[in-house]
């Protein structure tokens, strides 16, 4: 794992001692002369060096070296090494100056596409701790032999702007660094980094940058947040963490890192691609509106795993989710909740608990449609928009409020609809066979929907039950596809083992302007629609 090192710059303070009187009136005229010109003396000593080596200056057109900390390369002739000094850089014949030792500024100026490459020597710490950068230039970190690299930190208010900032170039193994602290910002930057260390802390910010590694930890703490950012993790050996209360804001990130939230973090509005992964929620840490992609990694044979098993009960919301089969989702004992984005998205993984009765809630307004054979064993509550079974759920699933469950799959469990819709098939006019291995209730608030595009095989929905079924409530036939059936004609569209008690109602039992109406034939092992004409009633 890599660790942040934080390298402090410093100043050295000298220290003169003397010997002060009570009063300087008990000494002589001469005396008092001879103390007042010693004193002088060794405040323009001090005071020489500070004149000489910091202050704000404009890089020279054709300085005599590349060393940004040698004085006769600026004008003034002063180092700019101080947190109110401004670095100035115009056209010049030497357009890559390097930083030798630590150094301060509170912005450093660049002409609009100037071609300037600031490189930051091993060991040594460049510190932007005001405006920050303004214009465009590369900014270098250097290593040595000696596994050291240079480092490049953001503070007070200050933003990388639109720099492009590239950690050990030339891909060593050494730790290069740039942080982020107070309210900085990485703005419109590009960063680059290999085997490198990116952090943010305290309120500072990703802003609108760029963020590309390779081998690498970027990390995000206190209250920071990935605000618009687009990152890109690109291996295996990565790590990408948020801690404390800091956020992924709108940030959308591509990762193979290994990537956590913990402590009181959040996954906020961000979009996460994971690619053969894991991504781990821990602690108290929240899925916000998060949208969740999860993908195979193919390269390596491993899937990507959303991890919750180790987050503080009952579990944790998202957005939503989607990925291609063979990715994974466990649940341990806590809950997964999502929909909190209304998006509309498909999982063809495998949703597990590891025998912990791990459960799932769908809520919001969009469909999530599962495609896999899912193996956890806790509830399934739908308590808003649509879950679509269209492979499997080995659980006990509850349809609340106005949730509605669909599909073609099986559900390994009781179906109970206390308020919502069962509808099988895809919802969007597509009928289907959707089949409750268990038993079916339907209370005086649930509702069964039943699409009928025709009277061949697979053109009307079934509810296929292979238990026992308690009816109530309401019973939805909607014809799709523009199709009319004629009087005579019957759809059986409920299958049982046994039944008790009845639809209180039908939906528009009269349809075909009119002219028709639905009756409904109980029979011993299933329901039928049967069309009738309007002009009589019919009792079965």
């Amino acid at each position: 794992m890599y660790k942040l090192s934080t390298k402090a710059s410093c100043t050295a303070l000298h220290h003169h001692g003397c010997f002060t009187p009570k009063s300087l009136h008990s000494y002589p005229r001469s005396v008092k002369k001879t103390i007042l010109q010693a004193v002088l003396a060794v405040g323009i000593a001090i005071l020489i060096p500070m004149i000489a080596h910091a202050g704000s200056a404009t890089w020279d057109v054709n300085p005599t070296s590349g060393d940004w900390n040698t004085a006769s390369n600026w004008t003034p002739m002063t180092v700019p090494n101080g947190p109110a000094d401004v670095a100035t850089f115009s056209p010049s014949s030497t357009n890559s100056p390097s930083i030798s030792a630590n150094t301060e500024v509170n912005a450093i100026a660049f002409p609009v596409n100037s071609g300037y490459t600031i490189t930051v020597n091993p060991s040594v710490t460049l510190t932007l701790s005001g405006r920050g950068v303004i214009g465009t230039a590369r900014f270098v970190t250097a290593h040595d032999a000696f596994f050291q690299n240079g480092a490049i930190a953001f503070s007070n208010r200050s933003t990388a702007g639109n720099a492009t900032i590239i950690l050990n170039p030339n891909g060593s193994l050494i730790e290069g660094s740039v942080t982020f602290a107070d309210r900085s910002t990485a703005g419109n930057a590009d960063i680059d980094f290999t085997h490198g260390v990116i952090s943010f802390s305290d309120s500072s910010t990703a802003g609108d940058a760029h963020i590309f590694g390779i081998e690498c930890f970027l990390g995000f703490g206190g209250s920071s947040t990935a605000g618009n950012a687009d990152i890109v993790i690109s291996d295996f050996r990565s790590s990408l963490t948020f801690s404390g209360t800091s956020s992924a804001g709108n940030a959308t990130i591509g990762s193979s890192a290994y990537t956590t939230f913990s402590e009181s973090s959040t996954a906020s509005n961000a979009t996460i691609g994971v690619l053969g992964e894991n991504l781990i929620f821990l602690d108290s840490s929240q899925g916000g509106r998060a949208q969740i992609e999860l993908t195979f990694g193919s390269d390596r044979g491993v899937p990507a795993i959303l991890y919750i098993a180790g987050h503080n009960s009952p579990g944790v919301t998202i957005g939503s989710i989607d990925g291609d089969e063979g990715n994974l989702v466990f649940l341990g004992a806590n809950n997964l909740t999502v929909g909190s984005n209304n998006l509309s998205t498909t999982f063809s993984g495998v949703i597990e608990d590891e025998g912990f009765s791990g459960s799932l809630t769908k809520m919001g307004k969009g469909t999530l449609d599962l495609k896999g054979a899912n193996t956890y064993t806790g509830q399934t509550n739908v308590n808003g928009g649509v879950l679509q079974v269209d492979g499997s759920i080995s659980s006990n699933t509850f349809i609340n409020n106005k949730g509605a469950l669909a599909g073609v799959g099986t559900v390994y469990g009781n179906v109970t609809s206390y308020g919502g819709d069962v509808s099988p098939g895809d919802p969007v006019g597509v009928p289907g066979v959707l089949t409750v291995s268990s038993n079916y209730t339907q209370t005086p608030s649930g509702n069964l929907v039943i699409q009928i595009a025709g009277t061949d095989p697979g053109q009307a929905s079934v509810l296929n039950v292979l238990g026992n079924v308690n009816l109530n409530g309401e019973l939805d036939p909607e014809l799709v596809n523009g199709f009319v059936p004629a009087i005579g004609q019957s759809f059986t569209f409920l299958d049982y083992t046994s039944v008790t008690g009845s639809f209180s109602h039908v939906k528009n039992p009269v349809f075909d302007h009119g002219t028709k109406r639905w009756s409904l034939v109980y029979g011993p092992t299933g329901v039928a629609l049967v069309v009738v004409n309007n002009g009589r009633q019919d009792s079965h």
